[in-house]
């Protein structure tokens, strides 16, 4: 009987517990909401969402503002923007994921897999391997009138509250990645110089680089004799179940899609990215949740889109001196103890592009993991960057309450 008694207080003590535990989270959720809000009052941002996550999933997610122009469509944890340079974390999972298939070896050059050969003009001998840009050490560099090609505009007629910026392209400018890569690379490219290049030998220098990055993605679809976009829906998206991502319009629900802002008052034109694995992937909040509760559970050992030691590879410390400051980075990851005023250990990395900004990072050691995607430009406005490190010190801060 007492033996029966006591089980019945255990399971009644168990039952209050979790009732507390409920109550204290839901005063959490409502206290990072409230500073979120006073954050968004600041109107610099028009629109924003937020998510926190663990290794089991989202812990924390929500969404601010808006997604059109006239205020009639809410921006929520599941509207769909570009993300910028978030979008390389997939291509170190796709790399790895093409070494796991024996398609290819990072330690390769890249020329075996290409129709055309890039070489670094001042270093003819010396090759450049696919870990090279992996870790941004190919020697390839992105002069701002040859990378800005790769913006091209959606249609060429424009509403009077769209944005056009000077070095757009008009729509039938678009062309694949490939030529893309070869004007700008290849010998006989139309735009090549010997300004594509560094002078330093491949290997050697970091030089961050959105058309090296992309051309690790043309190394991958060669390597693997598949579309780069075909790939990682099968390997990183359908495994996911990342319903609400994709790389074109087609892959997405539209309606869902919002649109993106010079400031409040003005739109910015649709574009796409010809170079598009380096900045063009379109998410969600709470689908890049997804990805990123996988990353942390990749640190950990336990993920299920590669094996250990493909995760072991990605998160693979190099290291490198910028300015007299040491800098550690992984294949398309970036290891870092602060960002945006807030000093922490982290993981992930972040992207802009116009009208976007986007930050995506977890903590080793507690397996917490950020979000925050941003639908205003950070360019015009002085007031944009303080919202942005309120809303970043809110999610901090509620970070550590937990």
């Amino acid at each position: 009987m007492k033996y029966l008694l006591s089980i019945h207080v255990l399971f009644i003590l168990l039952i209050s517990c979790a009732a507390a535990q409920k109550r204290d989270n839901a005063r959490k959720d409502d206290a990072l909401t409230k500073s979120l809000e006073i954050a968004y009052e600041r109107k610099a941002i028009k629109g924003f969402s937020v998510s926190i996550v663990n290794e089991n999933g989202p812990v924390y997610s929500n969404g601010f503002g808006f997604a059109d122009l006239d205020q009639n469509k809410p921006y929520d944890s599941n509207s769909i923007q570009n993300i910028a340079s978030i979008s390389k974390t997939l291509i170190g999972i796709a790399l790895l994921k093409a070494q796991e298939l024996g398609k290819l070896n990072i330690n390769d050059p890249i020329n075996i897999y290409l129709p055309f050969e890039v070489i670094n003009p001042q270093y003819p001998e010396a090759p450049i391997l696919i870990k090279h840009l992996a870790y941004h050490t190919s020697s390839i560099t992105d002069p701002d009138e040859v990378y800005a090609k790769s913006y091209v505009l959606s249609k060429d007629a424009h509403r009077e509250d769209e944005g056009v910026y000077d070095y757009f392209n008009t729509s039938d400018t678009y062309i694949s990645l490939q030529d893309f890569i070869g004007n700008c690379l290849s010998e006989k490219g139309k735009w090549y110089t010997k300004n594509m290049f560094i002078n330093a030998r491949p290997g050697e220098t970091r030089e961050y680089s959105n058309i090296a990055a992309a051309l690790c993605a043309l190394v991958i679809e060669h390597a693997v004799g598949e579309d780069y976009r075909t790939f990682t829906k099968q390997h990183i998206l359908i495994p996911l179940k990342m319903g609400n991502s994709g790389w074109t319009s087609t892959d997405i629900d539209s309606t869902k899609r919002s649109r993106l802002f010079v400031n409040n008052e003005k739109m910015i034109a649709e574009y796409s990215l010809i170079t598009y694995a380096d900045g063009g992937f379109i998410t969600s909040s709470n689908d890049l949740g997804l990805f990123l509760s996988e990353l942390i559970n990749g640190y950990r050992g336990t993920g299920k889109l590669l094996s250990p030691d493909s995760y072991k590879k990605l998160f693979e410390k190099k290291r490198f001196i910028d300015n007299g400051k040491v800098e550690d980075y992984g294949v398309f990851i970036e290891f870092r103890d602060g960002f945006l005023k807030v000093k922490n250990d982290m993981i992930g990395h972040n992207g802009s592009d116009p009208g976007v900004f986007t930050a995506m990072y977890f903590n080793p050691t507690t397996h917490v993991g950020k979000i925050l995607l941003v639908n205003t430009d950070t360019d015009f406005r002085e007031d944009v960057w303080p919202e942005i490190e309120e809303i970043w010190k809110s999610l901090s801060d509620y970070k550590i309450m937990l």
